[in-house]
């Protein structure tokens, strides 16, 4: 195993570990500059009957219960408390069932990404949302099944095709928060579990991570290098007829 392979091994250890703890958001600054741009528009985007497909950890499950009625977590792996096992390329749902739908830096490792859109399309009632987070920049991950990134301007083609009407596309993190990753990895690699010292590293990790986007949030505002966008958008509500 490689240092790097190594690092990567342990930084999933912690987030496995932190997963619905208050940290977890702070792991790292890739972490928290999606965290602080998601979290007002789960407010405005997400409501009634919500599917998170690709839940994955399903860290943000207690975010996303403040906002909704029922909170259905997918992903192709089964997991404990997972409700629903299936592939966000043909989803296990009726026609028109979902309220909202919210999808997290998944579509980077589905091999057609249109048909995923068409299927939220397809599952959702009109008038019903999609907020989704796709990455700009990102290291090779849970490969080989990693495709794809994402410019805000191929992001809006993709949903438009799909037949979504886009309300927005912002850049969430940039270039300081990308190159901060690895330093606030490989310190939770050398720290994270080591007794007396823990919780400790967790909380310098956090302050650090935390620092990290303020700085960038205030740098290159036009955000070239965008760390991730963010994007919401709505099924049409179906035109009378005539």
């Amino acid at each position: 195993m490689s240092f790097y392979d190594w690092l990567k091994q342990r930084d999933r250890a912690a987030a496995d570990r932190l997963a619905g703890d208050e940290h977890y958001f702070s792991l790292s600054p890739t972490r928290w500059s999606l965290y602080r741009a998601l979290r007002p528009r789960m407010r405005q985007y997400l409501r009634g009957r919500c599917l998170d497909a690709g839940a994955g950890r399903m860290a943000f499950a207690c975010q996303v219960d403040k906002y909704v009625e029922e909170y259905i977590p997918l992903d192709v792996q089964p997991r404990p408390g997972l409700k629903t096992v299936g592939s966000v390329l043909d989803l296990p749902l009726r026609d028109e069932s979902l309220d909202s739908i919210l999808c997290l830096q998944v579509l980077e490792h589905v091999p057609d990404p249109e048909r995923a859109l068409r299927e939220f399309f397809r599952c959702l009632k009109p008038g019903g949302t999609v907020l989704l987070s796709v990455p700009h920049l990102a290291y090779l991950h849970n490969e080989p099944h990693d495709y794809f990134r994402y410019t805000r301007h191929g992001l809006d083609v993709l949903l438009r095709r799909a037949g979504l009407a886009v309300e927005e596309i912002l850049p969430a993190g940039g270039l300081l928060s990308f190159l901060g990753h690895i330093p606030s990895m490989t310190a939770k690699a050398l720290l994270f579990g080591v007794p007396g010292i823990n919780r400790l590293a967790i909380r310098i990790n956090s302050g650090y991570a935390k620092l990290v986007c303020w700085i960038d949030e205030r740098v290159e505002k036009r955000k070239l290098y965008a760390l991730n966008y963010i994007a919401a958008a709505r099924k049409p509500h179906a035109r009378p007829p005539g």
